[in-house]
């Protein structure tokens, strides 16, 4: 009888746990498709975060694709950011801008939302990056964003985690080192 009880306990509590919050998370390709393998030229890999098959839409007001053509929608309505289309994200290890959405940010209500932006190297030795310091942006191709600034202490391969509410995205970029890229300056 007591096995019947569990067995039944379980099943009844099955479609429960598919819409729980564990079910909104979305993984670095878990939710968005299976992460691709992204060769970095030494012939290490980087399984980085790519456009999913079914496109997220942001809601109105924010525009159905992101300003950039290079860019790609990724997460969902309670948080979202614009990912670069081949995984190579070079400024992030430099310092850089990254943008966020949600539905419920509300810029009237908080200038400074709560954000955690969490990263850790995959592939290789460098300190854990965390930040809790955001502010706002806005700009009319954009609407309102959510803007947490980003300096990796080390190019390479990064899996983020991103916490706002009880929203979550997980996500892997490539940070390659610019310091091996040839200069674009121009001389006068």
């Amino acid at each position: 009888m007591k096995k019947q009880f569990t067995v039944l306990l379980l099943v009844s509590l099955l479609p429960l746990i598919g819409c729980s919050n564990l079910g909104q998370r979305v993984a670095g390709g878990a939710l968005a498709g299976e992460p691709q393998a992204l060769e970095r030229g030494d012939g290490q890999n980087c399984p980085i975060t790519v456009t999913p098959e079914v496109a997220f839409v942001p809601p109105t007001p924010w525009p159905a694709k992101p300003p950039d053509a290079d860019r790609f929608w990724f997460g969902e309505a309670g948080l979202w950011t614009a990912l670069p289309v081949s995984g190579n994200w070079p400024q992030l290890a430099e310092g850089e801008k990254f943008l966020l959405w949600s539905e419920e940010f509300d810029v009237t209500e908080d200038e400074t939302p709560d954000i955690t932006l969490t990263a850790r190297r995959l592939d290789g030795k460098a300190p854990l990056y965390r930040t809790t310091h955001a502010t706002n942006a806005y700009h009319e191709s954009i609407h309102w964003a959510m803007l947490v600034g980003v300096h990796l202490p080390s190019p390479g391969c990064w899996q983020f985690d991103v916490a706002y509410k009880d929203h979550h995205l997980d996500l892997i970029l490539w940070a390659p080192d610019q310091s091996s890229q040839p200069s674009t300056a121009v001389s006068p």
